[in-house]
């Protein structure tokens, strides 16, 4: 990767993982489908991301933990077959040490805590493989929580007996826990419980949107209490006042969420969570490629050189210091 003039981007949610078994392609080769492959990364200053291991309700229902196991295992191979060009990090100094050597950054993520069952006989071993970040629903209920409905009400129950347990294993191990799908309810819980930061991986601002996967401000001061961070998804539904899938969307919309959340809690809780390969894109930020244009945006609105490093890279990097061991 050869280092741009502006800082690196660590992403806060990307879904290659299932979007390159889905279209067919290599994320070692450049692609004209999809939004994120290691070369539009290089061109598109994008340090690294969160990987997630998404399941469908399928895949959930019939065998979680084997899925997830096949995902993390695609990517281990990818990891060798790049040759050092993209490596799964476990700690901040891995981290830190990819970026140094231009290589891209994979954080393991579950998009839902399906494949971990309300034992948790398999959280240790997902440890073990590289998990540094869970989501603890997706938009279903499982045993842990419910998540936001992507259709009809949510249900209104919080965090399960086994949800509180996750909670705590989690902090325990060093695992970065992420709201971006827990409904209100569960989110007031883990509020409740959480000693360390936490993230919203892929969330946005609902004063701005009012798509019921956004946060509302009182959620956001919330985070930013708890010194976490939010990262601001680009997907068009989350960011438009009329939450429509419009490709047409202006990037002063996106631009909007970030400063809407700089003015209510400061420029050390707001972050990128892209959502790349996981949703429709607005056109100036069409792909991995287009990063530079969100950063010459911040540029233009006259944000400093360290509000930048820590909207593309710090604030992300500070939660996983602080959490991870």
């Amino acid at each position: 990767m050869t280092q741009p003039s502006a800082p690196p981007i660590l992403d806060g949610h990307e879904d290659f993982l299932t979007a390159m078994v889905r279209q067919q392609r290599d994320f070692l080769s450049e692609s004209a489908t999809g939004h994120v492959d290691l070369p539009r990364a290089q061109r598109g200053g994008l340090g690294g991301t969160f990987v997630s291991v998404f399941l469908t309700n399928e895949q959930a229902e019939l065998n979680a933990t084997g899925a997830a196991i096949q995902q993390i295992d695609r990517f281990y191979d990818l990891c060798e077959r790049s040759q050092g060009k993209v490596r799964l990090v476990r700690t901040v100094a891995d981290l830190d040490a990819a970026w140094a050597a231009s290589a891209f950054a994979g954080i393991l993520h579950f998009e839902g805590a399906d494949p971990i069952s309300p034992s948790l006989k398999e959280l240790r071993l997902f440890y073990q493989g590289g998990l540094r970040s869970l989501g603890i629903v997706w938009s279903r209920p499982n045993a842990f929580a419910s998540g936001v409905s992507l259709r009809g009400p949510s249900p209104t129950t919080g965090l399960s007996e086994r949800g509180y347990a996750l909670v705590e294993q989690c902090q325990r191990l060093g695992i970065v826990l992420d709201v971006s799908h827990l409904n209100p309810e569960g989110f007031w819980d883990l509020v409740r419980v959480i000693d360390r930061p936490f993230i919203a991986s892929h969330s946005n601002a609902a004063a701005l949107s009012p798509h019921p996967r956004n946060l509302t401000d009182e959620q956001i001061r919330a985070i930013a209490e708890k010194d976490g961070t939010i990262g601001i998804t680009f997907c068009c539904a989350f960011v438009r006042p009329d939450c429509a899938l419009n490709p047409d969307t202006p990037l002063e919309l996106v631009l909007a969420h970030f400063e809407h959340i700089i003015r209510l809690v400061g420029d050390r809780h707001v972050a990128i969570g892209s959502d790349f390969d996981g949703a429709t894109m607005p056109r100036a930020l069409a792909d991995a490629a287009a990063l530079p244009a969100l950063v010459e945006a911040f540029e233009r609105r006259g944000w400093s050189s360290e509000r930048i490093e820590r909207v593309c890279f710090g604030n992300f990097r500070r939660v996983l210091a602080a959490v991870w061991r």
